[in-house]
């Protein structure tokens, strides 16, 4: 018999509550719906990465608290990375900090960048790749 397997999740009561709203607001029937939605796009995204090679033009965009220990550490990695970032923009809206890094490179490099800058708490990361054709 096909046994299906069981996740268990424990989340604070805001998230909770945010959750809710988004999950009715985009139609989904349960929670168990919404989080295997969940489930395939966080997958497809990391997956997408996987087989990717060779020389790209990418984009990084983080969004941050302002806190000097956050700061500190995101410097250090476009020290470390500086020979493929190209530019950074970034605005200050509120409390919070939103940079955009143009990145030029050999892909592992970049995915090295990607995943350490993912990894600092409290920054919320994504990548594009940027195609030209």
């Amino acid at each position: 018999m096909f046994k299906i397997p069981i996740i268990s999740l424990s989340i604070n009561e805001n998230l909770h509550d945010r959750f809710e709203k988004v999950r009715i607001k985009r139609g989904f029937s349960s929670k168990s719906e919404a989080l295997r939605d969940s489930i395939v796009k966080f997958i497809e995204s990391h997956e997408k990465f996987e087989n990717m090679e060779g020389y790209k033009i990418m984009t990084i965009s983080l969004v941050y608290p302002l806190k000097e220990i956050i700061i500190n550490q995101i410097s250090e990695y476009y020290s470390r990375f500086h020979p493929i970032i190209k530019s950074i923009s970034d605005w200050r809206i509120a409390e919070k900090k939103i940079e955009l890094i143009l990145i030029v490179g050999e892909f592992g490099i970049i995915k090295d960048l990607y995943y350490s800058l993912a990894k600092i708490k409290d920054v919320i990361c994504s990548i594009q790749e940027i195609v030209f054709e």
